[in-house]
């Protein structure tokens, strides 16, 4: 800092100097000048603030059995980011992209990275459902605001900042309980689905709604994540009238095509929710799963308005018609996002975000959107399908639907 001369008396009369006019002077000067600089700081604070990019950390599994899904997801999602410029209010999105291979410790590993070192304001993910629930206690530590991939058991909502915008695991399957034994008939039914959090709890979902409709579980297998014959556990099944199932990916494709394989497909019919029957897996399944009953929130045929934009905007973008529900899923995180920033008038406090996303309240592709505040599950529709025929290909056609369904707390 600059000195400043002392003030000079003279010794000729009472007045100050020139010396010690000019010296006051700078003073004075000085003082205002650090006094516009304590009232501007704050401002250009804010400023700052209000034009750094808004940081979204993506952690998804993708590599492995997942992979495809996880991708097609993040497809959605950067379609929606593209369409807005990647650009909310002032702030410009950032993403960052981990992969967690289907390994809980990686995928907290990879969370306190987002978190700590990127200084992300907000996380999309994990997907699978054991990886979600290994970093909930970090995430509910950390306060950092979540949008869980694809749909997850109650437990991995269970933080106050922590939000699933896809279906609640367990609810979906008791919707399938339900709807076999009261709409399908079935009064028996052996269980087979991949052992891991979602598959075991969608399935306790199911044996719930099954049994209090009166059904019979005559058997309950699970299959570890990555089995490469599906043949064991299928052989030997006792008599029933069905066959649940609750897998994804690479696993699901090797199920159905080993249930075709031993015969199964016409003496045992498969109903299940619809990451078993996925429309990204179908092509592979082929024949195989003729025939398969799913519950699901979304299809690429719903006819509304939103759906058949999405439809269309993602065929021009990817040169592709979307085929699942992952990538009306990853368009819809893309909403949720752009509206839980613009009504916390661009604040990405974790607080202020978590305001936001209370309050969304959306037009989606998979329908209206909101979370049900006690859950952070949304409130959805929930459709039954069934595998068919259509021009010598495996597609859907659907048979039922329940609308605005509240999620569950269990």
């Amino acid at each position: 800092m600059e000195a400043v001369a002392p003030i000079c008396s003279s010794s000729r009369g009472s007045g100050m100097s020139k010396v010690a006019k000019s010296s006051t002077r700078r003073k004075w000067l000085q003082s205002v000048a650090t006094l516009a600089l304590c009232v501007a700081m704050p401002a250009a604070q804010a400023q700052a603030q209000a034009t750094a990019p808004l940081k979204i950390g993506v952690l998804g599994s993708f590599t492995g059995g997942a992979a495809d899904i996880n991708k097609g997801e993040l497809d959605g999602l950067k379609l929606k980011l593209k369409q807005i410029g990647y650009q909310i209010g002032d702030r410009q999105v950032e993403l960052i992209v981990e992969d967690d291979g289907g390994d809980p410790g990686a995928g907290v590993t990879k969370m306190q990275k987002l978190v700590e070192r990127d200084k992300v304001d907000m996380v999309v993910g994990p997907f699978l459902g054991h990886v979600v629930a290994a970093t909930q206690e970090y995430v509910g530590k950390s306060g950092i605001p979540q949008l869980a991939m694809v749909g997850q058991i109650p437990e991995n909502a269970k933080h106050p900042n922590s939000f699933v915008p896809g279906w609640n695991a367990v609810q979906l399957g008791r919707q399938m309980g339900q709807y076999a034994v009261n709409k399908l008939g079935y009064k028996t039914a052996v269980v087979i689905s991949s052992k891991f959090a979602y598959g075991e709890r969608v399935s306790e979902g199911f044996i719930d709604g099954f049994q209090k409709a009166g059904g019979k579980i005559e058997r309950e297998v699970y299959v570890p994540l990555g089995t490469a014959d599906w043949g064991p556990f299928i052989t030997g099944a006792p008599k029933a009238d069905s066959v649940f199932a609750a897998t994804l990916g690479a696993d699901a494709i090797k199920l159905v095509k080993a249930r075709h394989e031993y015969g199964q497909r016409d003496r045992l019919p498969l109903i299940g929710v619809i990451s078993t029957v996925d429309g990204m897996l179908l092509p592979a399944m082929g024949s195989a799963a003729y025939g398969a009953v799913a519950v699901t929130h979304y299809l690429p045929e719903l006819d509304i308005p939103e759906n058949r934009q999405f439809i269309e905007d993602f065929k021009k973008e990817y040169g592709k018609t979307p085929i699942g529900y992952y990538e009306a899923l990853g368009y819809t995180i893309g909403q949720i996002i752009e509206s839980a920033v613009t009504s916390s008038a661009g604040k990405t406090d974790p607080a202020s975000l978590v305001a936001g996303l209370n309050k969304v309240d959306l037009k989606t592709p998979q329908g209206n959107f909101r979370f049900d505040p006690q859950t952070r599950f949304p409130y959805m529709d929930y459709y039954f399908v069934k595998v068919v025929d259509k021009a010598g290909k495996p597609n859907f056609e659907i048979i039922d639907v329940n609308r605005d369904v509240k999620p569950e707390n269990n």
